[in-house]
């Protein structure tokens, strides 16, 4: 290739023909040339090859074609979803949402853009719930930290949670989270930002001002965990048979929380909004008691 590369002649990254296992490609082109430090301006081109499966190519790949410099990456359309769920990867997500979509089949790409963009379920409800998770594994930790006078440790974590407490307040408003959430929340009718002043300039003690946190935070928590565990006790109620937390762990749809749906799990039991069962299980050596969980929400 010569001069500027065009996107829809990157058939050099499947061989001769475009490769058959692609569900489709999305390139964005860099058009800021000043802004530097990135993996998404330090290339010209970011291109990402989505495939029906786990992709064989390496996740990353770095070229340099007709003079530009190259980015591809390679996922699978399972990982692109639950990419666009967790937020983490902003090359990613960046890409999708404002990249040319230069190969797709059957459209897949394009619903899939469509329906992140318009927060269509069952993006916001999984949205939703994957924030809460983590906001609920933030105050945890934060009262565990402050239980063994770990106060700056507390301190630290329940900033962390505060901004998911951020997002969940955007998302129940059904907008997405950007990385400026801070600039997002501003406007909106919610305690958030101010409990962030107040967590971060108040002239009381850390102790205090953790403490004080920490109340806020359980009272949103209560407030929030019927709505925003909305996915989980849809999962609980799509079978006759209750469900053992291994088998809740599996599902693909809670993949993304396999770490805090315990807690979760533990608090919504406590509330009485899910219930426990125990069963029999014979062994070798010894019998026990496998707890199932179901509900009747």
């Amino acid at each position: 290739m010569e001069g500027n590369v065009e996107l829809t002649n990157f058939s050099f990254y499947y061989g001769n023909t475009v490769d058959e296992e692609a569900v489709g490609a999305i390139a964005y082109r860099n058009s800021d040339k000043t802004l530097q430090g990135s993996l998404v301006h330090d290339f010209e081109v970011n291109i990402v090859v989505v495939y029906d499966g786990t992709p064989d190519e390496p996740p990353i790949q770095h070229s340099i074609v007709g003079g530009e410099r190259c980015q591809v990456l390679s996922i699978g359309l399972d990982g692109l979803h639950r990419e666009l769920l967790s937020g983490t990867h902003k090359v990613l997500i960046k890409c999708l949402l404002e990249g040319d979509i230069i190969k797709d089949n059957q459209e897949r790409l394009s619903i899939l853009r469509r329906d992140f963009l318009r927060f269509a379920e069952p993006f916001r409800e999984q949205k939703l719930f994957i924030g809460f998770a983590h906001f609920l594994q933030k105050y945890v930790d934060a009262k565990m930290q402050l239980k063994e006078d770990r106060v700056l440790d507390a301190y630290h974590t329940l900033l962390e949670g505060l901004h998911h407490w951020a997002e969940l307040e955007l998302i129940e408003r059904g907008i997405h989270p950007e990385s400026a959430v801070w600039e997002q929340i501003t406007g909106l009718n919610t305690p958030v930002r101010k409990l962030y002043e107040e967590l971060t300039v108040s002239t009381e003690t850390l102790g205090q001002r953790v403490e004080l946190a920490l109340l806020a935070y359980e009272f949103s928590m209560i407030s929030k965990l019927e709505s925003s565990s909305a996915l989980l006790l849809r999962v609980l109620r799509s079978r006759r048979n209750p469900w053992t937390i291994q088998e809740l762990i599996l599902h693909p749809e809670l993949a993304p929380v396999c770490k805090e749906l315990p807690i979760v799990m533990r608090k919504l039991v406590y509330r009485s909004l899910v219930k426990e069962v125990p069963v029999w299980k014979e062994s070798r050596s010894y019998g026990s008691e496998a707890i199932r969980y179901y509900t009747d929400l």
